[in-house]
């Protein structure tokens, strides 16, 4: 990708598409769209007109640590084309430290299933399983896999948001972050997080865009009664195939689930024709 000079960068074509939350925890993501380029970076200590949130600081850390240290092998195929910021800036009237720049890529599950072939639909989802096989081999599990954080840049899936990424092998350090949407049962019940409990958050995903439905809650209560008692997996007829994959990774009971995403992919591959 093309690289940027802060000292010449034109902000005016840069639109702020921040969500609100995380503007009050001094997150900040910029679109331009000449460019086709995100910056996302986060406001710097010496800022005190907000009162930022030390969850969204250490997010914002451990992801660019983790860029920093991996982001430089040629064999690690989940990180998306980007460039790192490692100078004091100013940008909008506020004062940065680092920043990451990203290109701009097509949702990867954004092409509806009803719209390919059985041998298409398997390679899109085995597609999505190669960068989290990647990072599983490296040790690591992204730890807050949502559908939008799987994108498509020139027929390549990659991983976006390595906010939550954490060891394998971590034992209890790391604070329960996760989205109710996609939370595996043991989660609820004061479990790590941990390969199976990713393996159940892809299922999700994979269930949600073969279905074309999304699944349904009032509340966080609402969200662990379905997800450890509630939830049935049902697929249309013409997606039959795919139906014994998914009961496999989304099973309650995590020592019957799916081990990892070699599994899956392995699955994929041999099981489904």
């Amino acid at each position: 990708m093309p690289r940027l000079n802060l000292d010449y960068l034109d902000t005016s074509n840069f639109e702020l598409r921040t969500k609100a939350r995380s503007l009050g925890f001094g997150r900040r993501l910029y679109y331009a769209e000449k460019q086709a380029l995100w910056l996302k970076t986060q406001i710097s200590n010496i800022s005190d007109r907000l009162k930022l949130s030390t969850q969204a600081e250490l997010g914002w850390q451990r992801e660019l640590n983790f860029y920093q240290v991996y982001a430089r092998s040629s064999e690690l195929n989940f990180f998306l084309p980007h460039q790192i910021i490692q100078q004091p800036f100013k940008f909008d009237h506020d004062h940065f430290e680092h920043a990451l720049i990203l290109v701009d890529a097509r949702a990867h599950f954004q092409v509806m299933p009803h719209q390919q072939s059985i041998t298409q639909i398997r390679q899109h989802l085995l597609q999505a399983v190669e960068p989290l096989v990647c990072l599983q081999e490296l040790g690591y599990i992204h730890a807050d896999l949502k559908q939008e954080h799987f994108v498509n840049d020139q027929g390549r899936v990659y991983l976006l948001d390595f906010e939550h990424v954490q060891s394998i092998y971590q034992n209890g350090t790391y604070e329960l972050n996760a989205t109710p949407r996609y939370m595996a049962p043991e989660l609820f019940q004061g479990q790590a997080k941990s390969l199976q409990s990713e393996v159940y958050a892809l299922g999700v995903i994979f269930y949600e865009w073969l279905s074309g439905q999304r699944l349904q809650a009032t509340d966080y209560l609402d969200w662990a009664l379905l997800h450890c008692q509630r939830l049935k997996i049902g697929l249309p007829e013409s997606l039959q195939v795919f139906q014994c994959l998914l009961e496999d990774m989304l099973c309650k009971q995590k020592p019957h689930r799916l081990t990892d995403f070699k599994a899956v992919r392995s699955y994929l591959m041999t099981e489904i024709e």
